[in-house]
């Protein structure tokens, strides 16, 4: 069994920092990190060695926030069970 979180109804993040920061409904995503200036790539994904490839990004609760960290600084996520989480066994 995993802990299966569906990203869409994650409300809220635990950063490394101990805070809790709202969400955006439906605004959370996570995949790989690119870094960009004027629209040419800087740094990609993977790319970098050490460098975390893999990240989470959402908007915050006030217009025009947006928000990006590596997937290892969220210690934790809140967010609503839904019936499809509940049919496919996962824990509460």
């Amino acid at each position: 069994m995993s802990l299966a979180i569906d990203i869409e109804s994650v409300e809220a993040v635990l950063l490394l920092g101990g805070q809790w920061h709202k969400i955006e409904e439906r605004s959370f995503t996570i995949d790989s990190y690119e870094f960009f200036r004027e629209g040419q790539l800087l740094v990609g994904g993977g790319q970098m060695q050490g460098a975390q490839a893999i990240g989470a990004s959402w908007s915050g609760t006030k217009k025009g926030e947006r928000y990006a960290c590596p997937l290892t600084a969220i210690l934790a996520v809140k967010y609503k069970e839904t019936k499809a989480m509940r049919k496919q066994g996962a824990a509460k």
